[in-house]
């Protein structure tokens, strides 16, 4: 057990230290200290409650793939707890974020707004302060009501930010990543009235999984058409998605490249053509109703059984 930092400053100068060491570029030197953030907040939930949460959503890809994932500005956190009410549910994860885990941190509940948009959802805002100070701010985007197909992964936190000391980081639980791919899916063939999906980072996010799970097609295509039939069941918006894979609308063709460079972990998928053919292999078997066995993330394809 490491005796850790004297105090909040050492901490601070040791996270800038690391923080800017481990960065891929200058902008990420922000989102990574954000990052180890999210990611103390998240040991406290898990500390309090190890079976009773999920975490969603780009938090989760960050702590499968480290930063080859991109760095996301929220966390997204699911009460496992299936009977849960959103306001049971955000004074369970205001109690755990008050957890002391004696490393100089404090998450102070401020803001809070209810999803309008979606039923069993709220977005809750924390002041961080090292020490006495301030130092960031951040938000969870909680959820309750959701029971994944699939059993959730049990990993331990591994930090965004490497550095001697916390030490102390805990199992936590993932959505299962064939339920992750099928909110990605469902979010890239929504539309809202006439406003079509640009969740371009979703498809990112999806090719990044192609290109490192082993994907049990039954599982996968079960999990899709569960999350696709909640979603059309709310009547909030209107999904259709396409028996094979099709560009979501033309804008995707420009919005796309964008979102990909912020997943430094994609290999070959840079441009809108590339993830055209990467994903025109991965998603229809997904999309389609003929047998399908499991992808092999090394050779790129389907293979039967």
């Amino acid at each position: 057990m490491n005796d850790g930092y004297a105090t909040p400053g050492a901490l601070d100068t040791a996270l800038k230290h690391h923080a800017k060491k481990h960065a891929k570029n200058a902008k990420d030197v922000g989102a990574l200290r954000r990052a180890f953030f999210f990611q103390r907040l998240a040991a406290r939930v898990f500390v309090a409650d190890p079976d009773g949460w999920m975490i969603k959503g780009g938090q989760a890809l960050l702590l499968r793939y480290s930063t080859d994932a991109r760095l996301s500005k929220d966390i997204d956190i699911l009460r496992a707890d299936s009977e849960a009410s959103i306001e049971e549910a955000v004074q369970a994860l205001k109690a755990a974020a008050a957890v002391d885990l004696g490393d100089h941190l404090t998450f102070v509940p401020t803001g809070l707004t209810m999803h309008g948009d979606e039923e069993g959802g709220a977005n809750q805002a924390f002041i961080v302060q090292l020490g006495p100070r301030k130092s960031e701010s951040i938000r969870v985007d909680l959820v309750v009501g959701r029971t994944p197909t699939a059993i959730p992964q049990v990993r331990r936190i591994e930090p965004a930010v490497p550095m001697p000391w916390p030490d102390d980081w805990p199992e936590v639980r993932l959505y299962p990543v064939v339920d992750h791919l099928a909110d990605k899916i469902c979010a890239m063939y929504e539309w809202h009235g006439t406003i079509p999906s640009s969740r371009f980072r979703d498809l990112a996010d999806l090719l990044l999984i192609s290109q490192r799970e082993v994907v049990d097609g039954v599982q996968a295509r079960h999990a899709l058409r569960t999350e696709a039939a909640r979603r059309i069941a709310r009547g909030k918006v209107r999904l259709e998605l396409p028996d094979s894979f099709k560009t979501p609308h033309p804008s995707w063709r420009t919005g796309y490249p964008r979102a990909a460079r912020d997943v430094s972990g994609l290999k070959d998928c840079a441009t809108w053509e590339a993830a055209e053919t990467a994903a025109a292999e991965f998603l229809p078997p997904l999309l389609g109703s003929e047998p399908i066995g499991t992808w092999d993330p090394a050779d790129r394809r389907w293979r039967d059984g």
